[in-house]
């Protein structure tokens, strides 16, 4: 029997791109972001990690002006003003970096920029286009290895374009910006739903996160408000337990996602009041299931 055209049509757009429409409706509210400094840490043997997030609010003109223009394609360009520059202090197994995103209020990435110091030094920057991105590497020459960044004069370049893309107009996120996207979503309660599209530099996915219940853990983490006397929280605090998980659009040649070294699926603990990240904890390779807790909160 012949399938009409019309009908196969419908049958892909109800069966196969089912998350596709829930992507869309995944909005951000960026008034529920009320911190503006987050503090993590995690030790256990052979395994350390410390990370600390600022996130500062930029008018449009200066995220403009700090965007690299690739030399091929389109680089995706900030329609919101203002927009968001998150940046992330992180100092992973004594490898320390410095990550600066610029993105829209709903989550929407255009560049990335890592600076890596220590024994590795580079400063590689990805710049988000239409269809894959343009980078940039900067590393220091023999003589240039005690001048700052901006001086190093390696100099390389790359593009990718991927091979399949999310479609037209949908927002696409970037995982530096999970901090920002889990307070400002719209999970509320066990059972909520919220889908975007993320791009890393394997390609294009779907992040996947699902409130599954409330789960009381352990915290101890300092807060501070508006410059006031830092007050600290030591005791059992009730949480949304969200799971996340992503999943690549084109399997092809794609990596696993992985975030902050864990992988598979990642159990996310916010606190349901102030919405701020409490917990990251899953399995990273050799050392196993590991929780990554907040130390310090800045409102």
């Amino acid at each position: 029997m012949k399938i009409k055209p019309f009908i196969l049509a419908i049958f892909i757009g109800l069966y196969c791109y089912p998350l596709l429409s829930q992507a869309q409706n995944s909005t951000l509210d960026p008034s529920r972001v009320k911190w503006s400094g987050l503090h993590y840490k995690t030790y256990i043997v052979f395994f350390s990690m410390n990370i600390k997030a600022q996130l500062n609010q930029i008018s449009q003109s200066a995220a403009k002006n700090a965007l690299l223009t690739p030399k091929e394609g389109e680089g995706t360009m900030p329609q919101a003003d203002p927009s968001y520059r998150i940046d992330l202090d992180t100092k992973i197994m004594g490898r320390k970096s410095f990550i600066s995103l610029w993105f829209d209020p709903n989550g929407n990435a255009f560049q990335r920029t890592q600076t890596d110091t220590g024994s590795k030094k580079r400063l590689k920057t990805y710049r988000i286009t239409k269809n894959g991105y343009y980078s940039r590497q900067a590393k220091p020459k023999e003589q240039e290895q005690d001048l700052p960044p901006n001086q190093w004069t390696d100099i390389g370049e790359g593009k990718k374009k991927f091979n399949k893309l999310a479609p037209a107009g949908t927002t696409i996120i970037e995982p530096t910006a999970l901090y920002y996207l889990v307070s400002a979503s719209s999970l509320n309660k066990p059972g909520d739903k919220f889908q975007k599209y993320m791009f890393t530099k394997h390609g294009i996915y779907q992040l996947n996160l699902q409130a599954i219940d409330y789960k009381n853990i352990e915290v101890s983490f300092k807060s501070q408000q508006n410059g006031e006397k830092t007050t600290v929280r030591s005791d059992e605090y009730k949480t949304l337990h969200i799971k996340m998980n992503a999943v690549p659009i084109d399997p092809a040649g794609a990596d696993d996602f992985d975030f902050l070294g864990l992988k598979g699926d990642i159990d996310l603990y916010i606190d349901p009041v102030s919405r701020v990240l409490l917990q990251i904890s899953g399995d990273a390779d050799i050392i196993g299931y590991t929780d990554i807790k907040l130390q310090a909160v800045t409102f």
